[in-house]
């Protein structure tokens, strides 16, 4: 199981580099050939780079007894027989799911490692996370998580089931029926299931898990732009009690909705201007909105 401690390294609290965590710091993107796969679609239809998975061939334990049917449940993969039943974790290793682009098989993905990562929030589940690879042009086994990493099989993707995300304007997309979306460690749906707001594994509305995705890239002023970059410290506590501070904030940063900031008081990284005018936070506290933020005392 990995566990990703937010002790005093974890950049939303103090130090900032290296010693960054991968699931804070992790990698920003899923891709095949340059294409992108953070969503697909169960049922065939292509994604905005206009791939779609074309079939699943089960692995070596989910094919011996006939789990054939690529499925989400529970913001994990599960592969399913006739009657419904399914397997999941280890069992999906070896799955191999082809991917085709304009009517043509493009690429294979195959599950080609299962682990369970510990959640940031109190009481939320263990979480599924899965090393997604292809072979490239030059017969290189390759992680669909760009970035470095020690190892091209490294479990570092999570899944969040039936809901898109608009990576543009930091927007949640819901009751996107049949699709689901690939998070790479380090992005910011990662950090949403991380925090305890996955689509299918918490009782949080659309509009909860926007706010937690405005809050998590900074978006201020609520239109997609973000304010901060990767391994920025912050401090975060949301209104339901789940996630609370590990150590002394310096000052508050903003109150969060799905709206953006209701109020800033110092933006996460020194001395920013952003495009909108927002009032400073002392009429607002952490009831007004779902998370309230800081800044660490170390920056």
């Amino acid at each position: 199981m990995i566990t990703d401690d937010p002790g005093v390294i974890n950049p939303r609290i103090g130090e900032k580099g290296s010693s960054c965590p991968i699931w804070q710091c992790g990698f920003n993107a899923a891709e095949v050939f340059g294409s992108s796969i953070h969503e697909l679609h169960l049922g065939g239809q292509a994604n905005a780079a206009g791939l779609r998975i074309l079939k699943v061939v089960p692995g070596p334990a989910a094919a011996a007894g006939g789990h054939v049917q690529l499925d989400v449940a529970g913001d994990a993969l599960v592969l399913r027989d006739a009657r419904g039943a399914a397997v999941a974790g280890e069992a999906l290793v070896g799955t191999r799911i082809v991917l085709a682009k304009k009517g043509r098989p493009y690429a294979t993905v195959m599950i080609a490692s299962h682990d369970r990562v510990t959640r940031w929030a109190e009481g939320s589940p263990e979480v599924d996370a899965y090393g997604l690879v292809y072979i490239d042009g030059n017969q290189i086994e390759r992680n669909v998580c760009t970035g470095y990493h020690d190892s091209p099989r490294a479990p570092i993707a999570l899944v969040l089931g039936g809901e898109t995300y608009d990576l543009d304007a930091k927007e949640v997309r819901p009751d996107a029926e049949g699709w689901f979306s690939i998070a790479c460690a380090g992005s910011a749906a990662a950090k949403l299931s991380l925090l305890g707001y996955g689509p299918q594994s918490s009782d949080t509305t659309p509009d909860q898990r926007q706010a937690t995705l405005k809050m998590i890239t900074a978006d201020y002023c609520g239109g997609g732009h973000s304010y901060t970059e990767n391994g920025t410290p912050i401090q975060w506590e949301n209104v339901q009690g789940t996630v609370g501070l590990t150590a002394e904030p310096a000052a508050i940063e903003a109150v969060w909705t799905a709206a953006g900031a209701l109020c800033v008081d110092q933006t996460r990284i020194a001395d920013t201007e952003i495009e909108c005018q927002l009032p400073r936070c002392g009429a607002y506290d952490l009831s007004d909105g779902e998370w309230i933020t800081y800044v660490p005392m170390v920056q």
